[in-house]
């Protein structure tokens, strides 16, 4: 360093002057000072101190003849030690040690050979001895450091407190920077020890390993430029939810901080003053002109310190000059001299000089320096006090005591604990809202944003769990790394650090997982799957006629309606019909069948069917008209049913696009995932992977200058042996744009051949909210999801407790449900392919038969009007104008009932002929018409007779 650079010339230079009055002053006793350039460096009075001391306490007759020669040390140790060397050649009473660890083994053993009196203030637990008298022959003394004595309260907060995870920043100030790991040596506190650095980044990146690692207090052990330093840089990054307890032992009265920002809570440990002692002290300083302006918050204790030593070797030399003792300077003494025997006169006086300082005491500035036998040491009966102190925006607001620390009563409080209430947390969550049902973002009535969702009540009951609150707001997309490195979404909102914890649907990925950390997952692997449109089926109640056109139906329909016009017309006009010859029946079994426009359609009808037509016509002309419908009839069955089995087997069998692969082997329908999506990533990253590996292929074939021609020719004839579907994939993708949202890739899905790629969270609400799209294939590129938090997080592993305790509750499974659920629509169900014929299209075969049925009651019911009801009132009007007697449908019924088991005559009147032929009356007078009245006899058959007569009478009726 330039300073003890700088100060070791200073050091030179008073020794030159100090040897010239060496030779004025025989009998003047010379106390040489080593001190560490540190404690010189930031104790620029101390060298002045030691010099004006005895110039000070001179006419106050305690001086005797004491000078103090203050060396620096250098970080050179053996130049320092030939300083110490020299001085002694020419002639010392005794040392002074405030050097390093490592040179004051040299100073003593040193001053041990040559019998000079030597007074140690370096903190002896550094090594394995102490000063001893025995050893040292009487020679040597110890006085404990005020460093050591101060870093006893860090042990007794962190006991007394129970403190956990303690980080101690500490500059060279209390020199621990030669052993750091003793300041809580066999206490059981996790801590670790960071130094303090001139540098601000390097600073700042010591503060972040602390929040990384979750330090819960903060002890700053360095001078107040160190603390006020490290507090500026502290709270200028604004941590959120770090809010740690900061404890600072310094060795200045007083501390501010100008730059820190916002609210800060401290507690202040100083050590506490002497009132006689300081002002005398006070007084020193300002009358020897070191410090003019020297006021009580702004005495250092080092300086103090060495002035306390500095008075009390005075007051033992004066003791010793008051019992007839001089205290010479010793002189002739050589480093190098080994054979140099020991001079008894030596080891008196400085036996008798050390026994003196040990007999001395002094009231010093921060208490009483005095001989303690039970430690061998002299040592201040040092106090410190412990404040309360609370900035805002850099200005004190106040400073309080809270506690006080002695070396005898240790730690005494005044308040129930030094430690500050821990307010509850707070974390700032960011969330992709628009991908439900994890997250949705709605606006209430007073116009402020509102988020619900999975996510949101999982957040909540994490909360709850962790106990902590949050604050919420939303960004675009969950996030990607360019081409540059650089991240956007949410993921760059965690790497910046205006978030703490990122919620929604993120996907746990490697690259993710090296700039962020992850919870365990809350949900289950999640991977990319097809969203198509849902097949559209057409269902009627008469599919069974489209089986055939329109116009062919009604030329089926024509040709029925002529066939049976045929049949009838055929059967009348041949002569060999059984209607033209019944006079050739002999009555023998059953009557053969007359063939009328009626019996046409029957026989028509029923030829197409299983059950047949029935008796065909006599007459060869009607048989071939018969067997020419029949024929026709047998073609039509056959291909209607021909067309009906092709028609409902050819409908199922479209392959429908079940996978990933069956969309790359198809060009109808066209497919890619949304626009800057994972998926799209997904599939970009794998092209690139094919494409690297068919140039190390191509490479490895065609360009290896390594590969030995037979071993070309046997790699030419190989086929490329990785497959390039993804190459295809992405090309055609390209080909069909992607889709700027999932509004876009719905709207697509709905109105055109495209399958939309996503997320299988994704297309399965879409599927649950819109019944024209459905969800294909099986999922492919699985992920889990997770809680996103900043890398290092320390509430990771609260996070990771709470979420394994609400999946061991079935909390979670719970909330999958509520949250499915919630905007599901009920969608008809699908028709499987593996299912037979859908009542929706078959139904139309019932629906005949419920139009057939309906035709026969109708029929029904007019037959009863037409030959009950009708002929009923007409009777009853014939009656009443006084008309010819009828034969009534009453009196032929009852009369008729009386004999039904027999056979009778009976007479009726008819207007032809042709309504009383036929087998029942067992007449044949068909081809003829008349318009008079015929009594018919004939035999009435029981079962048919009611209607015949009806009929005749009622045409009878109507003639009379």
């Amino acid at each position: 360093m330039k300073t003890s650079g700088r100060l070791s010339l200073v050091a030179l230079c008073l020794l030159s002057f100090n040897e010239f009055n060496f030779v004025q002053s025989a009998k003047e006793s010379v106390i040489v000072v080593v001190i560490s350039d540190v404690i010189a460096t930031n104790n620029q009075n101390m060298v002045p101190i030691l010099k004006e001391i005895t110039n000070y306490f001179r006419p106050k007759g305690q001086s005797g003849d004491v000078r103090f020669v203050p060396v620096v040390t250098s970080k050179n140790l053996t130049e320092t030690v030939d300083i110490v060397c020299d001085l002694l050649a020419t002639g010392m009473s005794g040392l002074i040690d405030l050097s390093t660890p490592k040179l004051s083994p040299l100073l003593r053993a040193l001053c041990q050979d040559l019998n000079v009196a030597y007074v140690l203030l370096v903190d002896s637990s550094y090594h394995f001895y102490m000063a001893d008298r025995l050893e040292s022959n009487g020679t040597h003394v110890a006085i404990e450091p005020v460093s050591y004595q101060m870093l006893q309260i860090v042990v007794d907060i962190a006991e007394k407190e129970q403190l956990n995870s303690v980080a101690l920043f500490y500059d060279e100030t209390f020199d621990i920077q030669n052993t750091p790991r003793r300041v809580l040596t066999n206490v059981p506190v996790p801590h670790i020890y960071l130094p303090l650095s001139n540098n601000a980044s390097q600073t700042e990146q010591q503060i972040d390993t602390m929040i990384k690692i979750n330090i819960k207090t903060v002890m700053v052990i360095a001078d107040r430029f160190n603390v006020q330093n490290f507090l500026t840089l502290l709270t200028r990054k604004r941590i959120v939810n770090f809010d740690p307890n900061i404890f600072v032992l310094t060795k200045d009265a007083k501390l501010n901080c100008p730059s820190c920002q916002g609210n800060l809570r401290l507690l202040l440990m100083t050590a506490k003053q002497s009132t006689d002692a300081q002002l005398q002290f006070i007084e020193f300083m300002r009358t020897s002109r070191i410090d003019a302006e020297l006021e009580t918050d702004k005495i250092k204790v080092d300086e103090a310190y060495v002035y306390d030593v500095a008075r009390l070797v005075i007051d033992a030399v004066d003791s010793l000059t008051k019992l007839g003792i001089e205290v010479d300077t010793l002189k002739d003494l050589d480093c190098n001299n080994e054979t140099q025997t020991s001079n008894p006169d030596h080891v008196i006086q400085s036996q008798a000089l050390v026994s003196a300082v040990t007999q001395s005491s002094v009231s010093g500035v921060f208490g009483a320096l005095s001989w303690k036998p039970m430690d061998g040491v002299l040592k201040y009966n040092l106090s410190l006090t412990v404040s309360e102190v609370l900035f805002e925006q850099g200005i004190q607001k106040s400073k309080v005591q809270i506690a006080e620390w002695t070396q005898t009563g240790h730690l005494k409080m005044s308040v129930p604990s030094l430690l500050k209430v821990q307010l509850r947390r707070h974390y700032r969550v960011v969330t992709i809202p628009g991908i439900p049902p994890f997250v949705y973002k709605s606006t209430n009535d007073s116009a402020s944003v509102e988020y619900s969702g999975f996510c949101i009540d999982l957040l909540e009951k994490i909360a709850e769990l962790v106990d902590f609150d949050y604050s919420i707001y939303d960004t675009d997309q969950v996030g990607s790394v360019d081409d540059t490195g650089q991240w956007s979404g949410a993921i760059r909102e965690l790497i910046d650090g205006r978030a703490d914890i990122a919620v929604g649907p993120i996907s746990v990925m490697n690259e993710r997982e090296t700039v962020i950390d992850f919870t365990v997952p809350y949900y289950d692997l999640v991977g990319l799957t097809i969203l198509m449109k849902k097949p559209k089926v057409d269902y009627s109640l008469v599919k069974f006629l489209s089986v055939m056109d329109e116009e062919v139906w009604g030329c089926i329909i024509g040709a029925f309606v002529l066939f049976s016009v045929l049949i009838c017309v055929f059967d009348r006009l041949s002569p060999f019909s059984y209607q033209n010859r019944k006079s050739q029946w002999r009555g023998e079994g059953e009557e053969p069948r007359i063939f009328t426009l009626k019996e046409g359609i029957w026989f028509c009808m029923m030829s197409l069917t299983p059950q047949g037509g029935g008796e065909t016509p006599k007459a060869l002309s009607g048989r071939l008209i018969a067997a020419t419908w029949w024929l026709f009839g047998f073609i039509i069955i056959a291909t209607y049913t021909a067309n009906l089995a092709a028609f409902l087997t050819v409908s199922r069998l479209e392959t429908p696009i079940e996978s990933l692969d069956d969309l790359s082997k198809q060009v109808k329908v066209q497919y890619a995932p949304e626009n800057g999506s994972m998926a799209m990533i997904y599939f970009r990253r794998m092209a690139d992977i094919e494409s690297m590996f068919y140039e190390i292929w191509k490479n490895m074939t065609l360009k290896s200058e390594n590969i030995g021609s037979i071993d070309k020719a046997q790699l030419a004839v190989w086929d490329y042996p990785v497959s390039d579907k993804y190459t295809k994939l992405w090309d055609t993708m390209n080909k069909n744009t992607f889709p700027v949202n999932v509004e876009a890739a719905i709207k697509r899905v709905v109105n055109e051949d495209f399958a939309f790629i996503a997320d299988a969270t994704t297309n399965k609400y879409q599927a649950l909210i819109n019944c024209d799209v459905m969800e294909v294939g099986e999922e492919f590129s699985r992920k889990p999801y997770a809680l996103a938090i900043r890398e290092g997080s320390p509430m990771k592993n609260e996070l990771n407790n709470a979420i394994l305790r609400l999946i061991n509750n079935r909390t979670l499974e719970e909330l999958k449900s509520k949250w499915w659920k919630k905007d599901a629509k009920e969608c008809s169900k699908d028709e499987d392919e593996s299912d037979g014929i859908s009542i929706r299209n078959i139904g139309g075969v019932f629906l005949v038969i419920v139009i057939g049925s309906a035709l026969s009651l109708i029929t029904l019911a007019l037959e009863c009007y037409w030959y009950r009801v009708r002929p009923n009132r007409r009777n009853k009007k014939s009656t009443t104008s006084g008309s010819q007697p009828t034969f009534s449908e009453t009196s032929f019924t009852s009369g008729y009932e009386a004999d039904k088991n027999g056979t009778r005559e009976t007479n009726m009147c008819c207007d032809s002929a042709s309504d009383i032929s036929g087998p029942e009356f067992g007449v044949s007078n068909r081809g003829f018409e008349s318009s008079e009245s015929y009594v018919v006899t004939g035999k009435v058959d029981h079962q048919d007779i009611g209607g015949d007569v009806a009929m005749s009478t009622n045409v009878h009726t109507e003639r009379l």
